[in-house]
């Protein structure tokens, strides 16, 4: 019993153990190798995102890595990878007029989610108890709150594009900043989508039913099935067998 529990400790903190720390750009070969397709597809979207500075949550991956759903070799790499995602998404609050654009947009939201909090307390009190003092104030305050919660959203999607658009001028008008890292993101994603037309033909799986959602079109073996329009701001894309 002891042994097993030494044994069980030990697997238990592999995936800290295995993490790798950030190595040398011109050293390091992103290898996906063990990772299974779903997986695969997801960090495809997530590094392509990345290279148009759409920074996605990346606690999905630490989750799977501490779950053990992720192989060795990969987690020895993800440091390396990690460290390019993070300076890419360092760069949103150091542009001019980002940080001021994030406060108005979350001021915005607390104005809206505090009405909501104090109104719909006193519309269940003043409907449930029949308070009488209660009903020239309870729907008014009710149908500000819900006005408020509609406005921030219509605002909140506002302030996020302009927040995209700044992040994409500046970028764009200082290019070297991260040259390096876009190229870097765009070869790692090329060699996932090698890997995961290896991994289909391998399976069987159908490339039909394994559609993709980029961000950008310029990679080799793959077909545009959707553009972006309308809601949709991606590409949907088959990876070719």
């Amino acid at each position: 019993m002891r042994g097993s529990k030494r044994g069980h400790t030990t697997m238990s903190h592999q995936p800290n153990q295995l993490k790798g720390k950030s190595a040398s750009l011109d050293d390091f070969k992103f290898e996906p190798n063990g990772l299974d397709l779903k997986f695969s597809k997801n960090l495809i979207t997530v590094l392509d995102g990345y290279r148009i500075h759409r920074t996605y949550d990346l606690t999905f991956i630490d989750k799977a890595m501490n779950k053990g759903d992720l192989p060795p070799s990969f987690i020895r790499q993800w440091g390396t990878i990690r460290s390019v995602l993070h300076k890419l998404a360092s760069i949103g609050p150091k542009v001019p007029g980002v940080e001021s654009t994030l406060n108005r947009k979350q001021y915005m939201s607390f104005i809206s989610m505090a009405f909501l909090t104090i109104s719909v307390p006193i519309l269940l009190i003043t409907w449930v108890f029949q308070i009488e003092f209660l009903s020239p104030i309870a729907i008014p305050l009710s149908l500000v709150a819900v006005s408020l919660v509609m406005i921030n959203f219509l605002v909140g999607g506002w302030y996020n594009r302009k927040v995209a658009w700044d992040i994409h001028n500046y970028i764009e008008a200082n290019q070297s900043l991260v040259a390096r890292e876009r190229s870097i993101l765009k070869g790692w994603v090329q060699i996932l989508i090698d890997y995961i037309a290896r991994l289909m033909r391998k399976t069987g799986a159908d490339p039909e039913k394994e559609l993709i959602k980029f961000f950008n079109d310029d990679y080799n073996r793959i077909e545009v099935k959707k553009v972006p329009s309308g809601l949709r701001k991606h590409y949907v894309v088959k990876i070719q067998v």
